[in-house]
């Protein structure tokens, strides 16, 4: 997919970090359809990555570059950029109010497919896609789905196994044993969220049996915080996301798609 760069609409555009700049973008996704996102470039790119939030989607990006997530990758422009990866950090599309039974379906990969489209016109680097809790399956699916147009590889953090409610989107969903670009899973150790245990993990990483490579990084220490399990704690990497963006900046490095 080629975009055109005439129909991008830059809305804001803010310095970060004394490094890049933050500038809230919208891009023609499907037919009628537009997304907006965060885009944060890196001053020397090793790589690109669209993060996928959890939960709804929806992180809320105000004209201002402002968003009401507070999410671990609703967050992660000056953390990922700084550390030598550009990213697009997406909002629901214009025709829905959330990506709860959408995720693994064709569309939302057209979505993510534009995402990608438009880092590869930024930058001749590898581009990831960055999955955190329900956004796993995004990820995941993204991947399987768009083949050689789909992310050089895949980070899937807090990834959801279980379906105990309706909100939940297990990475499950999507076609594991189709996966064959390199996966990376990062998972605390005391996730107290119901539908990402880390006793899945051994089973998921099984899972991912065509992947080139895959690897397992379980995280330790952090804050437990005072709300839901599931909406910030350990679930998030609080108090510890520097050190956890750190460590996946670092696997990409050392990843390179094809090796």
């Amino acid at each position: 997919m080629k975009i055109d760069p005439r129909l991008l609409l830059m809305l804001v555009l803010w310095p970060l970090a004394g490094q890049a700049q933050v500038e809230v973008r919208e891009i023609p996704t499907r037919p009628g359809v537009t997304l907006r996102f965060l885009y944060a470039k890196a001053e020397h790119p090793v790589a690109s990555a669209v993060l996928l939030q959890g939960g709804s989607g929806a992180i809320g990006i105000y004209p201002n570059g402002t968003t009401q997530s507070e999410g671990f990758l609703a967050t992660g422009a000056a953390r990922f950029a700084g550390n030598g990866v550009s990213v697009a950090i997406p909002d629901v599309p214009s025709d829905r109010n959330n990506l709860h039974d959408f995720r693994a379906t064709p569309e939302h990969a057209q979505d993510v497919a534009a995402l990608i489209a438009f880092l590869r016109q930024q930058a001749n680097v590898p581009v990831w896609a960055i999955g955190t809790s329900n956004g796993a399956l995004s990820a995941a699916a993204s991947s399987t789905r768009l083949k050689d147009k789909g992310p050089d590889g895949i980070v899937l953090t807090a990834a959801v196994t279980q379906r105990p409610v309706m909100q939940a989107h297990p990475v499950t969903d999507a076609p594991l044993g189709e996966v064959t670009v390199p996966v990376l899973l990062v998972h605390h150790k005391e996730d107290g969220c119901q539908v990402t245990p880390y006793a899945a993990m051994p089973d998921l990483l099984a899972a991912l049996k065509s992947s080139r490579k895959k690897e397992l990084i379980s995280v330790e220490g952090g804050s437990r915080g005072s709300g839901t399990p599931c909406g910030g704690g350990h679930h998030q990497f609080l108090g510890i996301e520097t050190a956890v963006t750190n460590s996946i900046v670092e696997w990409i490095r050392l990843n390179p798609p094809g090796k």
